[in-house]
């Protein structure tokens, strides 16, 4: 019989002993797997951050979660979501279309990165960062081989990308749904 597939699961628990803004107490911060109590909170975080295109419904966004929930990560503080990172296989260099749920599987060789969100309290703090690093360790423990992880950069966030290792490949149509400003990238898983 065939041996079970070794799933990623990790949650990192951090203490932050001054991490609140007016000195009060300390905050226990995690990054954990999504549940489903937690899309009202990453429905909340993804309206506080993107302006520039209209945010994806909660339907969409799910879609990407059933997709590869292995991928798909959230940061909570004093017990609520504060940001999340969905990622999900996908079988070509051309990103998925927002606004578009994804088939039930996508396989193929990429890990499309689809969102980074992280609430605009938490800016400054290297939170995305976090987010980022921990899926990278976790690429390593897929039971596929990545050769690629893609995602397209919005509302000017290249420089943040180009930090975490990721490089510009094209910059997309004006006209197209990410925006005037997206830039496809990718990084070696």
């Amino acid at each position: 019989s065939a041996a079970p597939q070794r799933a990623w699961h990790s949650t990192a628990f951090l203490f932050f002993v001054c991490g609140h803004p007016r000195g009060g107490h300390p905050h226990f911060m995690s990054i954990e797997a999504i549940a489903p109590s937690m899309w009202d909170d990453i429905a909340r975080v993804q309206s506080e951050v993107y302006h520039q295109i209209e945010p994806e419904s909660l339907a969409t966004l799910q879609a990407k979660w059933v997709n590869s929930p292995a991928c798909c990560r959230v940061w909570r503080e004093a017990g609520r979501v504060q940001a999340y990172l969905l990622a999900h296989r996908w079988h070509s260099k051309e990103p998925p279309k927002l606004h578009q749920p994804l088939p039930r599987e996508t396989p193929g060789p990429y890990l499309f990165l689809h969102d980074l969100a992280v609430s605009p309290r938490l800016a400054g703090r290297g939170v995305g960062a976090q987010l980022v690093s921990d899926l990278l360790q976790g690429v390593r423990h897929l039971p596929w081989t990545c050769e690629q992880i893609r995602l397209v950069a919005i509302q000017g966030s290249v420089p943040f990308w180009q930090k975490q290792g990721f490089a510009v490949e094209i910059r997309l149509s004006p006209g197209g749904s990410y925006g005037h400003d997206a830039t496809l990238m990718r990084r070696v898983c």
